[in-house]
């Protein structure tokens, strides 16, 4: 963005322009300021008739300078993950000779989102990844990628992207083409980024690239899938959760070779959930633990070695235990039970009417009140759930 070295001068050019365009007899003069170059969308409105101190940009249509007008540029959101963050893109996936993707595109899925809309998402209404979007500014998040039909560009209100598909993992050992593993959801954004540098410079595109916040929310399908070979006597040093957390380190090293800089990293959460029947307080508790423990020195190695490289981890095993240990303090009756049961479709029978006060829409994913909760204690929460700053500090930093 233009700026002048002097505000004594930049003043004087000012109204010296402003002279040479029009003026009243009373001084009054205003000028309609339109963005003709489509390069300022907030420098729009009606100018001042005279040079303010704190100008900011320069209006061409007007030759004069509109600070008021003018809005801080959002940065892009970018989501990873699984059916905590996914927001459609497993609707876009097919059928197979393994079985058929998991999708939320039925009802009831959806019964509280606008106009009671199944749009993908494993919620009754927003997931988290709308929740962290909506603290950013945005309505929602970013569209689900295999959404998208027209080529992406990086143009005045860029949102980002989401690449997040259910039961996806860490490991793309595990493909079965029914979902899209982390390292292929990066693939995606690297051909999101080829698309993009084709009407942006590189350094438009990088500089974009550093200040947008990368949202990752993946490890579960990973730790159940270690926990079921542990318990067949299978394990070994490529089926435990070191290998996971170096594996975790390859896909996120993969994005800051593409440009990420901002990491926000959501840990696993409790994994008793409603579909986890038995012996959830044993070997499937200890792996959650030793994975989320785990994430804390790859991220801070990550960003010891990686120039540049920021993070924020939020704590959704922390979060989640909370809840569970005093759950009325959050204002949930039942932390244990699905809200919608079976296929969370009408011929499974009707869900709770009392959704705000279940944690569990269905059997797997959180409803979105627990989705809005822990979303905000991630982005502006203290550091009881967030290490070592929250979401909102990371997005600020330069």
């Amino acid at each position: 963005m233009a700026r002048w070295p002097a505000a004594a001068a930049l003043c004087a050019l000012g109204a010296a322009l402003l002279g040479m365009l029009a003026a009243t007899a009373d001084g009054n003069s205003k000028f309609t300021c339109t963005d003709t170059e489509k390069k300022r969308p907030g420098c729009t409105g009606t100018c001042p008739d005279r040079c303010p101190q704190n100008c900011i940009s320069l209006c061409p249509s007007c030759q004069t300078y509109c600070p008021d007008q003018v809005q801080p540029v959002r940065p892009s959101l970018f989501v990873f993950g699984d059916g905590l963050t996914d927001v459609g893109n497993n609707n876009y996936l097919e059928n197979n000779e393994v079985g058929n993707p998991l999708r939320a595109n039925h009802s009831y899925y959806g019964i509280d989102f606008p106009n009671s809309v199944a749009t993908g998402r494993f919620s009754n209404g927003f997931n988290m990844a709308d929740f962290i979007a909506k603290a950013m500014g945005f309505e929602m998040s970013p569209p689900a990628y295999l959404s998208l039909n027209s080529p992406i560009k990086m143009e005045a209100g860029f949102a980002g992207v989401n690449y997040a598909s259910a039961t996806s993992g860490i490991w793309r050992d595990i493909d079965n083409g029914l979902d899209i593993p982390l390292m292929d959801q990066v693939k995606n954004f690297a051909d999101t980024i080829g698309q993009m540098g084709a009407n942006r410079s590189q350094q438009e595109l990088s500089k974009m690239l550093s200040n947008s916040l990368f949202l990752i929310a993946i490890g579960t399908s990973d730790l159940y899938l270690i926990y079921n070979i542990n318990n067949n006597g299978g394990s070994d040093n490529k089926t435990d959760v070191p290998h996971l957390i170096s594996s975790y380190g390859d896909s996120l090293t993969a994005l800051y070779n593409l440009g990420a800089r901002k990491f926000g990293i959501i840990n696993v959460p409790t994994l008793c959930e409603p579909m986890v029947r038995h012996g959830c307080e044993g070997l499937i508790t200890s792996l959650r633990e030793e994975f989320n423990d785990g994430i804390m020195p790859l991220m801070a190695g990550l960003a010891s070695n990686l120039s540049g490289l920021r993070y924020s981890i939020a704590d959704f095993g922390a979060f989640s235990d909370a809840v569970n240990t005093d759950p009325s303090a959050y204002g949930f009756v039942n932390t244990g039970g699905a809200c919608c049961q079976g296929s969370c479709a009408p011929s499974s029978g009707l869900p709770c009417a009392n959704r705000s006060q279940y944690w569990y829409w269905d059997e797997e994913n959180p409803t979105e009140q627990a989705a809005k909760l822990a979303a905000s204690a991630f982005f502006d929460g203290t550091t009881q759930f967030t290490m070592p700053v929250n979401l909102k500090t990371l997005i600020s930093q330069n």
